[in-house]
């Protein structure tokens, strides 16, 4: 799990690449806009299995929140800057996530994140999900 999130994070600040934000809440900036597919590293298949990795760039106003939502795949969240509470609607845990931390959504689970304090929230949204999707 760590590979795949350095991997993310990785491919999230290399200048140049192109990533992909698949129907994003018009509140939401996007900031690069086509698809990027990795090989997953794994030590027991040279080749590593195929993954898409979609990367949103978004900055949330204080007190602004991101739609509620349910992914098929892990979604990690990346705060570049201000903090971020992620919200687990299903089981009602709630994380608050400073500025060079990350936070996990689970697939198939509902999650809203929220931009607290006086100053907005810069999020990188990471989504993996297999190369067939």
């Amino acid at each position: 799990m760590r590979k795949l999130t350095l991997i993310g994070l990785f491919a999230a600040t290399l200048p140049g690449l192109a990533f992909a934000a698949p129907s994003q809440p018009p509140a939401l900036e996007t900031a690069r806009t086509s698809p990027l597919s990795l090989s997953l590293p794994q030590d027991d298949e040279p080749k590593g299995e195929k993954v898409r990795m979609t990367v949103v760039q978004a900055t949330l106003a204080p007190g602004e929140s991101l739609p509620d939502n349910a992914r098929t795949a892990l979604r990690y969240i990346y705060v570049k800057s201000g903090r971020l509470q992620v919200s687990n609607l299903v089981t009602g845990d709630q994380q608050d996530v400073e500025a060079g931390e990350f936070a996990v959504e689970s697939a198939g689970q509902w999650h809203t994140g929220k931009a607290m304090g006086a100053e907005p929230a810069e999020v990188l949204l990471i989504e993996q999900a297999p190369a067939d999707l």
